[in-house]
């Protein structure tokens, strides 16, 4: 009340110096926030309020108030339409600047698993060494943004991942005829090794929201999808030579990885330490080019 009582008395002074003629005819005053403009043209007088505020992180102008007076005769308007430009926060002081916090950047660690197994002698069969089964994921860019003034986070960004996938029981990847097929080898030849290598280059869009928890800590949730763009993949076994030693051998050709693809994603946690569970609706191989093999993984976060 108090604050609209001094604004109706500073216009009144405002139109007071205005109509006095060894003042100058267009003036501008400032008060707090408050911007008066006085203008006089054609024996017309034109006084007109500004309001300017800074809410989060938008700069807003607004014209409140516009008064003309001429020939004894006056016309008032409100104004209630505002103009915002919002101002990064990059670009503001690290004080004023509103915290947001989110998860994606950051070192991993999870075992992998092909629920759907592998078509091998017709049969569906699990041939995967869960216990050697490694994903790593290292996710060194991140950027996020305030959905509003909600509690959730956009998170997008982008990483590596590396996926090592071991074979039991004498079973190992190879191309035959340009697809990728599960084989074994007779009884003396055994393989006593195998796996497949593929890395790929990763980019999240995740939806977060976060609770404090007191004394600086925070539990968090996040989920989304995340593209995967394939940018090696190999075959190896490890078999005894004719000495008796183990010896490494690289299965050649493609193995028909799909280039493209990507993962549903869910992680949560409380502050820096997360764990995160991945799964792929699309098979790792192409269509009619492999074996029907949806990748799911479990594993732990540390969050940088």
């Amino acid at each position: 009340m108090k604050k609209t009582t001094f604004i109706i008395a500073f216009l009144s002074l405002a139109i007071y110096i205005a109509a006095s003629p060894t003042f100058p005819t267009d003036t501008t005053f400032h008060y707090n926030n408050r911007k008066v403009v006085i203008s006089e043209n054609d024996n017309e007088i034109n006084i007109s309020l500004y309001q300017q505020v800074e809410q989060g992180d938008t700069f807003e102008s607004r014209k409140i108030y516009e008064g003309i007076y001429t020939d004894g005769k006056s016309i008032e308007r409100i104004y209630e339409n505002s103009f915002e430009i919002s101002v990064p926060d990059i670009f503001k002081p690290k004080n004023k600047r509103r915290p947001s916090r989110s998860h994606w950047a950051g070192f991993g660690l999870g075992f992998s698993n092909l629920p759907h197994g592998l078509d091998f002698d017709g049969e569906l069969a699990s041939i995967v060494n869960l216990s050697r089964s490694l994903q790593y994921n290292l996710n060194p860019i991140e950027a996020s943004w305030r959905m509003g003034n909600s509690n959730f986070t956009g998170i997008v960004g982008m990483g590596i991942q590396f996926n090592a996938i071991h074979w039991q029981n004498n079973k190992a990847m190879e191309v035959k005829d340009y697809k990728s097929v599960v084989t074994t080898t007779e009884a003396g030849y055994e393989y006593r090794d195998s796996r497949i290598h593929y890395t790929c280059l990763t980019f999240p869009f995740l939806i977060e929201s976060n609770w404090n928890l007191g004394r600086s800590s925070h539990l968090f949730l996040n989920a989304g999808v995340v593209a995967k763009v394939k940018t090696a993949s190999s075959s190896a076994i490890w078999q005894n030579n004719e000495r008796g030693k183990k010896e490494k051998i690289k299965l050649p050709g493609e193995l028909n990885i799909r280039p493209v693809t990507l993962d549903l994603l869910a992680q949560g946690g409380i502050n820096d330490w997360g764990f995160f569970i991945s799964y792929s609706p699309l098979s790792l191989f192409r269509n009619n080019k492999g074996p029907v093999a949806n990748q799911a993984t479990i594993g732990l976060q540390l969050y940088f």
